[in-house]
């Protein structure tokens, strides 16, 4: 019976690791215009979660952003709200705005008896039109200039066979893979704001430089949303009501 409680506890503390392991990337953030430029949110898009500080908000670690243009790009300065993060700056027509937060707390897991680390990248892009444009994060989504096609990039080569969501702020969403060119087409029936979302892992080793120093890992993870603004189609449904943000107790990552 001792030994039964036992393999139970290893069992439950291996799955417990595993759910919260990939809890981490069950999240996304993502880049919304305000009247003062643009916010940085994180949480689940098409649910309305915001997640706050005190609180999840909390787990990411040094957002930056960068404002991409055709003279050049420029950093934003990035002020930590309750609920996200503002952006002093937003893309007009032709540019982008992206975040990349480059030192979200390492993923600790296990892989059978080994345990593992997992490097999370979480970025966000948001473009002033659906104009053709270039990749510049490591993991990107630009569209292409072609009416519902966009292009999704991983170290500035294009990745085929990924899933992305399309989601509308209603909670409206279709799925997609990227073609051999990592292109991909939606189409985009209503009005307002959509978040287009794509996932990729890198199995391979490697280490970053974070304010804690030299940061080894055994993969890395990395999720973007691409967001942007229609004016043809239908009137959106309505947004759902907002979702409660958790607190860090209740996912412990």
């Amino acid at each position: 019976m001792h030994r039964r409680r036992l393999l139970r506890a290893g069992f439950t503390s291996v799955l417990l690791s595993m759910v919260l392991s990939l809890s981490a990337t069950a999240h996304q953030v993502w880049i919304e215009r305000d009247a003062s430029g643009a916010k940085l949110y994180f949480g689940e898009f098409g649910d309305n979660l915001h997640e706050v500080s005190p609180g999840y908000l909390d787990k990411l670690g040094r957002p930056s952003a960068t404002l991409l243009t055709a003279t050049g790009e420029r950093p934003v300065p990035v002020t930590k709200q309750r609920d996200g993060y503002a952006i002093a700056g937003r893309p007009a027509k032709s540019e982008s705005l992206i975040v990349v937060d480059a030192a979200y707390p390492m993923i600790d897991g296990n892989e059978g008896d080994k345990p593992t680390r997992t490097a999370w990248t979480p970025a966000a892009r948001i473009v002033g039109s659906l104009a053709a444009q270039a990749p510049k994060l490591v993991l990107d989504i630009v569209p292409t200039g072609t009416a519902g096609e966009f292009q999704v990039f991983f170290r500035g080569a294009p990745l085929a066979g990924v899933e992305l969501t399309l989601t509308a702020s209603s909670g409206w969403s279709r799925q997609a893979n990227s073609d051999a060119a990592g292109k991909v087409r939606f189409s985009l029936p209503w009005k307002g704001t959509y978040g287009l979302l794509v996932r990729h892992k890198d199995n391979s080793p490697g280490s970053r430089t974070t304010d804690k120093g030299a940061e080894a890992y055994d993969r890395a993870s990395f999720g973007t949303t691409l967001t942007f603004t229609t004016t043809a189609g239908l009137p959106s449904p309505p947004v759902p009501p907002p979702a409660p943000p958790n607190t860090l107790d209740d996912k412990k990552k």
